[in-house]
């Protein structure tokens, strides 16, 4: 996913879709697993997140960013990593 601001001629053919809008909501995990069993990650301490990214973005699916490059993002804005969730993007026809 790219800023619409900064993309070169490459990125707007190579990620076609266009966003004006994208809402994420998710969790950051905020410490360790409590063992090693099969669970033990869905079972780590979290906080939940959620914060909207106004502005356009180009992204590779119909649906919306790529969750490796979202995940990237929310780790940039956040400022930690362990990030899982949802996007919903408001496509620009």
């Amino acid at each position: 996913m790219y800023d619409a601001k900064t993309a070169s001629d490459y990125v707007k053919g190579a990620f076609p879709y266009k966003f004006d809008r994208i809402e994420v909501t998710g969790g950051v995990f905020s410490g360790p697993p409590p063992g090693y069993y099969l669970m033990a990650d869905f079972q780590r301490p979290r906080e939940p997140v959620s914060f909207c990214l106004l502005g356009e973005w180009y992204c590779d699916y119909p649906s919306g960013p790529h969750l490796g490059a979202l995940a990237h993002m929310v780790a940039e804005i956040v400022g930690g990593g362990g990030f899982y969730g949802l996007a919903g993007a408001r496509r620009i026809s």
